[in-house]
């Protein structure tokens, strides 16, 4: 059965939420919900209102792995859907959005909220600029003009990072006053969905496309604004051409069609409870929800459920179970079975399709998608498994890449994590790093005085997102093969290589001393940050201490930076952690020395190899990433994971896969950073 959101009433939206057995987590439960979005997007669209508020609290309160998000809705308010759609995009759980039937104007923008965003082969997706209804002078006119053209612009960054196009070609869309509608097809070749399911039969396009067009003449205001609210609306004026006769006729019709629906709503309250009468309380709320004339057979439908589970246990723990049906059944098995058979997870004896090669598996999904492979030769079979619509056997294989990738990435040995920090831009032009190290101290303000402003970022660095990334296919005569290393292995050392590139470009700031804004190397003895040649004991780690602490903004004040990390070569990491750890004085030349250490405990040793090609004698010190700049590593929207694509491949028979890595690395300031060119 389907839950209900606390609040009654909920008519906008339902939230089923779940716990079923997932591949990703070796077999063990999931937790995960649905929620379908079936009515308008906003205040006043025809009564079911779908607003921000509700929606966001709600979801924020699921703490599940796996969220469904179901949309049939002919969109609305543009601000209560980008609430909702960036709502869904902070949530810790898998997202995936479903188009069951239509997404028109805002809601499509809700769907590309999803991590994964599929649509029904019959279902619908428009795309068309914000509009809505606005009175006033000919200043209001071109402020509410501007603020419509500002949502366009803002809705488009979100198209545009769904299918990777550039920004302007869907602002192009959003401001040229048409509606633009995709068949399944048509989305997924503009890369707005990522995959097309089997739907439930829907009305024509032209039908529906009609049927919208007239929704949004009859309705004035599908955007509400402050000041759209705040204006005085027309009244309608009351015809005066009807005699009283005629009058007192409309109103008993009226009257009439009123008690008419009232009872029409009982009697269908009353047959939906009418199996449960005998159940305690049963009677007394179809009572209740019978004389409450607000009270619609949907909200008291939903009441009776939430009556009748009330007092009743769940079959998992504090979660409904939604049964798979066997297609989902197949595709939770193939893909374990796969994952198994790469050692990325655990085996599973009780899975059906445990053993299975890849040539059984494109047989399968054949026979899932109705067709029958009976006197198919194996290439034929094979290609028919890839290029058949409705075969599961593309997006199976993407999604055992795509995790075999995540694992590699994941178990990566990598050290830069641990003394840079995390940035992001929003896209590839050139972006400014303020100098946040220089904040000049307060001035002291005397009474009645006047403050001032004070000057930051002089020396503020430039950063810049690059492209990292290759190419590998998966070929028919692979699946014959059954040649598994292909899509795990493969995939399992390109992620490895993607954060073993960022860690590349990381290290090569150090060894490669670039140049910072104001066209000075990065260590140099001018800076205070390139200290006489020493190894690694308790004097010259002090020494590079007081050098870190002492940098200065100007020439007066004293940042008093401390030093946190201490980057070595693996060939010293040894001794980094003597002069660590040691109770007494490291180099000190004496053999009974009793002096103490005077750094001991004070800093964190870091190695990595990638300073011993370079020179196994140098070393360097970092201040704490998490108080100052230091090493900045820049992601696209945030995104610190690779990213895997497919398609169908042209110069070869089979399917392309694609990892991308879009990232960037810069120095942000050279008073965080020290460097010992050793001895």
């Amino acid at each position: 059965m389907a839950t209900a959101t606390q609040n009654e009433p909920a008519k906008w939206y339902t939230i089923r939420p779940h716990a079923r057995v997932s591949a990703a987590a070796g077999g063990a439960q999931a937790l995960g919900a649905e929620i379908l979005i079936y009515g308008d997007i906003g205040e006043s669209w025809y009564g079911d209102t779908i607003t921000a508020a509700n929606f966001v609290r709600d979801i924020a309160a699921l703490d599940v792995e796996e969220l469904t998000v179901r949309i049939n809705s002919y969109g609305g308010s543009v601000t209560d859907g980008i609430a909702i759609h960036n709502a869904l995009k902070r949530h810790k759980a898998n997202v995936t959005t479903v188009v069951d039937g239509i997404a028109a104007s805002i809601s499509s923008l809700i769907a590309m909220a999803g991590d994964t965003v599929e649509m029904a082969e019959n279902a619908q997706l428009m795309l068309h600029a914000p509009w809505g209804w606005q009175q006033g002078n000919s200043a209001a006119m071109r402020d509410y003009a501007d603020m419509l053209d500002s949502w366009a612009d803002a809705m488009s960054t979100t198209y545009a990072s769904k299918t990777g196009d550039d920004k302007a070609v869907f602002l192009a869309l959003l401001i040229d006053g048409k509606d633009h509608w995709y068949t399944a097809e048509q989305a997924r070749e503009a890369k707005l969905v990522d995959a097309i399911i089997a739907g439930l039969p829907v009305a024509a396009s032209a039908q529906l496309k009609d049927s919208i067009k007239a929704r949004y003449a009859s309705f004035p205001q599908p955007i509400t604004t402050p000041a759209a609210a705040a204006a005085p609306q027309p009244k309608s004026k009351e015809s005066n051409t009807m005699t009283e006769e005629e009058k007192k006729a409309a109103a008993q019709a009226a009257a009439k069609a009123a008690l008419d629906a009232d009872k029409a709503r009982r009697a269908s309250i009353a047959a939906a409870f009418a199996k449960f009468t005998s159940v305690e309380g049963v009677p007394t709320l179809q009572a209740a929800c019978a004389d409450d004339h607000d009270c619609t057979v949907e909200q008291a439908n939903t009441k009776l459920l939430a009556h009748l589970g009330s007092g009743a246990k769940p079959v998992a723990g504090n979660y409904i179970v939604t049964m798979e049906d066997e297609r989902d059944k197949f595709r939770t098995g193939a893909q374990a079975s796969l994952l198994a058979r790469g050692s990325i997870a655990k085996d599973d004896a009780a899975n059906n399709y445990r053993g299975f090669s890849l040539m059984d598996l494109a047989r399968e999904c054949l026979a899932h998608a109705g067709v029958s492979a009976r006197g198919m030769g194996k290439m034929d079979m094979v290609a028919a498994a890839f290029t058949h619509t409705s075969s599961d056997f593309p997006l199976l294989l993407a999604n055992v890449a795509g995790k075999a990738m995540m694992k590699g990435y994941e178990e990566a040995d990598e050290t830069f994590q641990l003394w840079t920090s995390i940035g992001t831009l929003g896209d590839f032009k050139p972006g400014k790093r303020l100098d946040l190290n220089t904040f000049p101290s307060l001035d002291k303000i005397q009474d009645g005085g006047e403050y001032r402003y004070a000057d930051i970022g002089e020396r503020g660095e430039t950063v810049q997102l690059a492209t990292y990334g290759k190419m590998f296919s998966l070929t028919r005569q692979t699946i014959i093969n059954d040649e598994l290393d292909a899509f795990t292995k493969i995939p399992r050392r390109m992620g490895r290589a993607a954060i073993r590139t960022i860690g590349d470009l990381v290290y090569a700031i150090l060894t490669g001393n670039p140049l910072m804004a104001d066209g000075g190397e990065l260590f140099h003895a001018d800076r205070g940050n390139l200290l006489a040649g020493a190894g690694i004991n308790t004097a010259s780690v002090d020494a590079m201490r007081v050098a870190m602490a002492k940098q200065t903004e100007g020439t007066a004040t004293a940042l008093n930076i401390r030093l946190a990390k201490l980057l070595v070569p693996v060939a010293l990491e040894g001794t980094a952690k003597v002069v660590k750890d040691s109770e007494f004085e490291v180099g000190a030349g004496a053999k009974n020395n009793t002096v103490p250490n005077s750094v001991r405990g004070t800093f964190e040793v870091i190695s990595d190899a990638r300073l011993d090609a370079a020179s196994a004698k140098g070393w360097y010190g970092a201040a704490d990433q998490n108080v100052h700049d230091t090493v900045e590593v820049q992601y696209l929207d945030g995104n610190q994971a690779p990213t895997l694509e497919q398609q169908d491949g042209w110069t070869r028979d089979g399917v392309e896969f694609k990892v991308r890595m879009d990232a960037g690395v810069k120095a942000l300031d050279f008073r965080t950073l020290a460097v010992n060119v050793g001895a």
